[in-house]
């Protein structure tokens, strides 16, 4: 199967079952990443964290220390575009040499993080341990065609994230929060609401920049594939 068929069959299957349990640890993958970008913006901009989590509901935070109003909007834009730019990484990185140790290198980075920012006793922990342990099991099998697959469906699912969760915890939301189509309880302070509160800009316009931006990159990996040419064997 061409690599553009395959991204297509990932792709479209993950906006399908993405609220399903089937697809829960891709979504729990999605948000570490979601909020390793929180933390890799901080620590760029020399701001202090002091807590990196994950929840078994699909949610997280990074506690930070901003040091200015510009480290603020950084990290505060740091989890989405962090989860298209890691996404962006591991599918260009899955046509090189270093495709095999991928998921291992993601699986240190987790634990790293968590024994340095979430604590043992986490559900963060348990998930980092879980993944480091199919990230061994993956190695041990050393199968090329599986390894392709799992990495395409993580690089995929961080955009899928990117693109759902905006559309419909930002964008969405925030116009039913506005007209109430919906009953809902109080709105959540979510990365675009942070966002308007720094910058005045509604927090649906950050939503939908984000959504265009993984829009976009979503193409953009699809086009490489689509011209890549292929190798002929003579």
């Amino acid at each position: 199967m061409k690599q553009t068929g395959r991204f297509l069959i990932i792709f479209g299957s993950l906006m399908i079952l993405w609220n399903t349990f089937l697809i829960k640890p891709i979504k729990l993958f999605t948000v570490f990443l979601h909020e390793l970008g929180h933390a890799f913006m901080a620590i760029a901009t020399g701001s202090g964290i002091t807590e990196l989590k994950i929840y078994f509901n699909e949610s997280g935070h990074v506690m930070s220390l901003p040091k200015s109003w510009w480290s603020a909007f950084l990290i505060a834009n740091g989890g989405y575009l962090g989860s298209v730019l890691f996404a962006i990484l591991i599918l260009v990185l899955k046509n090189t040499r270093f495709r095999k140790y991928i998921i291992g290198v993601i699986a240190i980075i987790f634990l790293a993080f968590t024994f340095r920012y979430s604590g043992i006793a986490s559900f963060t922990m348990l998930y980092s341990v879980i993944f480091a342990v199919f990230a061994l099991i993956l190695y041990m099998i050393q199968n090329d065609t599986l390894n392709q697959w799992v990495i395409e469906i993580i690089g995929i699912g961080s955009v899928t994230y990117a693109i759902y969760d905006t559309l419909v915890d930002t964008v969405i939301m925030q116009l039913n929060y506005q007209f109430g189509f919906f009953r809902m309880g109080s709105m959540p302070v979510t990365d675009a609401v942070s966002l308007s509160r720094l910058t005045h800009i509604p927090s649906i316009v950050w939503g939908m920049i984000w959504v265009g931006i993984s829009i976009f990159a979503v193409y953009s990996v699809f086009l490489k594939s689509k011209s890549k040419p292929s190798r002929k064997k003579y």
